[in-house]
C-alpha cells in the first residue's frame, strides 16, 4: 500500500518540495583516486588523469577533496589505496549550497581591492641596463647521469610566495643570485 502511495506521488504532474530538491546522480561518477607513496604523501588522480606533478600529504588530503567535489557538483567516488594494499572507498556528495541572505551585499558589486604586499630582493654584479629575470622557484630537480636535468610544471599550480626562493639572474652578465623568502 505505502509502495503505490509513493508511485502515484511521483507519477503526479506537480513534483513535491524533496523531489525538486534531489540532486541529479550522473551515470558514471567522478572518481578521486588518492594512491600512497610513502607514510606522508599521497597521488591524487582524477577520472584517471593526475591531479598534480607533486604528491600532496595526509594533511591536506581533507581540502583537496573537498574542493574538488564541490567543483563536480555531484556526488563523487573517492579511494585511498594504502601501501599495505588496503583499499578505502566511499562516496561524497558536495555540500548543498546555502541559501542567500537578505542581507547580503549584491553579487555585482565589486570585489574589494586588495593593498599589495611588497617584498623586495637586491643584488650586485649585474651590467648596467641589462635585463635581470625574477624567478620564483616552485621545487627543485636533480641532474641525470649525463648532467641533464628536466623540470615539469602543472599550469594549474600557483607558487606560494610565504616561503621558497627567489632568483634574479642577469641576462647579459649570467649573474645568479638566490634568496630566501622570509
Amino acid at each position: 500500500m505505502n509502495l503505490r502511495r509513493r508511485l502515484r506521488a511521483r507519477k503526479s504532474d506537480t513534483p513535491s518540495s524533496s523531489e525538486s530538491l534531489s540532486r541529479v546522480v550522473p551515470a558514471v561518477l567522478p572518481q578521486i583516486l588518492l594512491e600512497a607513496l610513502s607514510d606522508t604523501s599521497l597521488v591524487v588522480t582524477v577520472n584517471g588523469d593526475k591531479l598534480a606533478a607533486t604528491p600532496i600529504t595526509r594533511s591536506e588530503i581533507a581540502a583537496t577533496v573537498t574542493e574538488l567535489v564541490t567543483r563536480f557538483g555531484a556526488p563523487t567516488r573517492v579511494e585511498v589505496r594504502e601501501l599495505d594494499g588496503s583499499i578505502r572507498a566511499d562516496i561524497l556528495t558536495p555540500p548543498a549550497p546555502q541559501p542567500r541572505s537578505p542581507f547580503a551585499p549584491p553579487e555585482t558589486a565589486g570585489a574589494p581591492v586588495s593593498v599589495p604586499s611588497l617584498l623586495e630582493f637586491k643584488a650586485e654584479g649585474f651590467v648596467p641596463g641589462e635585463d635581470v629575470a625574477v624567478a620564483i622557484v616552485v621545487r627543485h630537480s636533480s641532474a641525470d647521469h649525463t648532467g641533464n636535468a628536466r623540470a615539469l610544471i602543472d599550469r594549474g599550480e600557483k607558487p606560494a610566495l610565504s616561503s621558497g626562493e627567489v632568483i634574479l639572474l642577469g641576462r647579459i652578465s649570467g649573474t645568479t643570485s638566490i634568496q630566501t623568502i622570509d
